[in-house]
């Protein structure tokens, strides 16, 4: 009897070893992952369509203020600030109290004596892309009774159309032509070949320019 045993060991313990196999593997074969939902993928073109108005991003609450007693003083002195940073008003409206830019074109890297950009990523970013920049600044009454003007800064990117050249006739209108192009000839779609679009708000020189405001303030 004990013969036998040491003698079928060897195979008792290779079919213990195969059920245990067979029987992983058809506990792996039952089990089933939960099923995930993946994000979809986004393309460039996948933006929402409300950041490419202007509104969008004026309409962003402020990151700085300056708080003054005198209307007419504080008027004056945001009118002087935006003209030391080279802006050309463009809209003043006492009733609404608002004074708002032309958009310029922001600063490059070759340009250290402006200051019509916040910080060293904008001057980068602007030497990469011609981006301008438009400034609007609101004077409203608070409960105190003072008045508080909110500088903000939108930064828009310049889009060129590219132009198709097939031949060496049209090298000359690689930069020049239209200033639109056909894109559908059956709706009549035209495509501008250089438009503006806004990309965000320039915080670090709305807070220069509220500082500017308020110094300026001070010394009167």
């Amino acid at each position: 009897m004990n013969g036998f045993n040491r003698c079928n060991l060897p195979a008792v313990f290779l079919l213990t070893s195969l059920c245990g196999i067979l029987i992983a593997g058809c506990a792996s074969d039952s089990y089933a992952p939960p099923a995930t939902s993946k994000p979809p993928v986004k393309t460039a073109t996948d933006i929402d369509l409300a950041t490419t108005q202007p509104t969008y991003w004026f309409d962003k609450p402020g990151v700085a203020n300056v708080t003054y007693h005198n209307f007419d003083r504080l008027w004056d002195t945001c009118e002087e600030t935006l003209r030391s940073y080279q802006f050309e008003l463009d809209r003043k409206d006492f009733r609404l109290g608002l004074v708002t830019s032309k958009p310029m074109i922001s600063k490059e890297i070759l340009e250290p004596w402006r200051r019509d950009a916040g910080d060293l990523h904008s001057v980068l970013a602007n030497s990469l892309s011609t981006m301008s920049r438009t400034v609007r600044i609101s004077i409203a009454k608070d409960s105190a009774g003072t008045f508080v003007a909110v500088p903000k800064v939108m930064v828009q990117r310049l889009t060129l159309l590219e132009r198709r050249i097939t031949s060496t006739a049209q090298y000359r209108t690689a930069f020049s032509g239209p200033l639109s192009v056909e894109h559908d000839d059956n709706n009549h779609l035209e495509i501008p070949v250089s438009y503006w679009s806004p990309v965000g708000r320039d915080y670090e020189l709305e807070i220069h320019l509220a500082t500017e405001i308020r110094d300026r303030l001070r010394e009167k």
